[in-house]
């Protein structure tokens, strides 16, 4: 009966939901795929499909990928995301790969999901975070492909809603294989809204780990350079008030700084080439930027880890503004000290860590992280310690990624001794 309603309402909604579809230009860019999936070319049969949202879970789903592939797990795989600029990213990082392919993924309609499924047929799908999308998980059921939620998380907004539709989700749910929560609170979360007990596990967040495929280069053959990383719109005046004072005391060091959505790129740079010279990430990349300019602008997808790795230290934004946070761990899997401010609800336990380890420094205003930055490459052994216990963090928490594909392999093993 669930399906029927959930399909019936789906439908009803369709032409609304294309009319937003063509309009909105986020979406448009992958909209007909997402849509009427791809079914040409050969398809993933008996590939593992991972699913990560949007680039944050895209980035997840690379090092699960990653780390199976080389530790006994599935070989080939399938990469699928919502967003055109997760997809963009995939494409240019894993579509070439040997056992790697990617796609969209379908919206949640009965037809197009069934499309997607009939062409790829995956070997189990696992799912990043949190999307409970009912149609694809009763169709996997039905053909009898393992659905798998890693790093699973409910947040307090969303799982006050997922229990107003308890009897919804418990139908929804109990096509689930496997839940591997973030930790015993989420476990209890998704225990809550109708998930067997049985069939949950608590390992930690594997946004703490992440494969180093080179080790990152150490102080002194770092560049002179600072990142102010994944900044919102609403914390872009104290971003600027920052940056004066920094080019004011390092005038030989380049700032980067990166907008959250590309879009702010236009704005902060109308602002800062008042009096700074400005250049765009993505003409340097081609040789056609200004090398001497005194601030880059990133407007491009998939290069902050590449330039938190060269550079001397790191803020992180959506923090001073009260958006949640972002990941700050991603400066530290590459031994660079991390910044970042008093809004971190979305990291509230990895941001606690930090603190407690000193791995990183609370910032508030602009001062304080012009004032932060100086003392930290005026003083070696508080960079030095920051940055060792950095990668004890990371270390500590290499276990996680250990028992998930664990798990994940034990899946999948039944899974390829059932068939065979």
């Amino acid at each position: 009966m669930w399906k029927v309603i959930y399909n019936l309402l789906t439908l009803c909604a369709l032409p609304v939901f294309v009319i937003i579809g063509l309009t909105n230009a986020k979406m448009r860019k992958n909209f007909r795929q997402r849509l009427f999936p791809r079914v040409e070319g050969r398809p993933a049969t008996g590939s593992c499909m991972i699913h990560g949202a949007s680039i944050g879970e895209a980035v997840i789903a690379e090092a699960v990928a990653e780390y199976l592939s080389k530790n006994g797990g599935p070989a080939d795989f399938l990469l699928t995301t919502n967003t055109s600029y997760a997809q963009e990213m995939l494409e240019r990082k894993e579509g070439t790969r040997q056992g790697r392919r990617v796609a969209a993924l379908p919206f949640d309609l009965g037809f197009s999901v069934r499309r997607f499924l009939d062409h790829h047929r995956p070997l189990v799908i696992i799912i990043v975070e949190t999307e409970i999308w009912p149609n694809l998980i009763w169709e996997a059921r039905r053909r009898d492909i393992p659905v798998v939620i890693v790093n699973g998380r409910i947040s307090d907004s969303t799982l006050a809603t997922y229990r107003r539709l308890s009897v919804f989700m418990k139908s929804a749910l109990a096509a689930v294989h496997t839940v591997i929560a973030q930790s015993p609170e989420h476990s209890q979360r998704f225990i809550s809204i109708g998930m067997a007990p049985e069939r949950v596990f608590a390992t930690g967040n594997i946004k703490y780990y992440r494969p180093i495929t080179e080790s990152p280069p150490n102080r002194e053959t770092r560049d002179k350079a600072i990142v102010i990383g994944s900044v919102k719109e609403k914390e872009l005046d104290e971003v600027y008030k920052a940056v004066a004072l920094l080019r004011s005391d390092l005038p030989e060091h380049r700032i980067f700084i990166v907008p959250r959505e590309l879009h702010l790129a236009v704005s902060i740079e109308e602002e800062l080439s008042k009096n700074c010279r400005t250049a765009r990430y993505s003409r340097l990349k081609e040789g056609k930027g200004e090398e001497d300019a005194d601030i880059v602008i990133v407007d491009t997808v998939g290069d902050l880890m590449g330039i938190y790795a060269k550079s001397m230290v790191a803020f992180v934004g959506g923090s001073l503004a009260p958006y949640g946070g972002q990941n700050m761990l991603e400066p530290l899997f590459v031994g660079t000290p991390v910044l970042f401010g008093p809004h971190t609800e979305n990291f509230h336990d990895i941001a606690a860590s930090i603190l407690e380890r000193k791995a990183g420094f609370l910032v508030e205003t602009a001062d304080d992280i012009h004032r932060t930055v100086m003392r930290l490459l005026a003083d070696n052994d508080l960079y030095d310690s920051a940055r060792h216990a950095g990668y004890a963090i990371i270390d500590d928490q290499r276990h996680v990624m250990d028992e998930t594909a664990r798990i994940i392999k034990n899946i999948t093993g039944t899974r390829n001794r059932r068939e065979d």
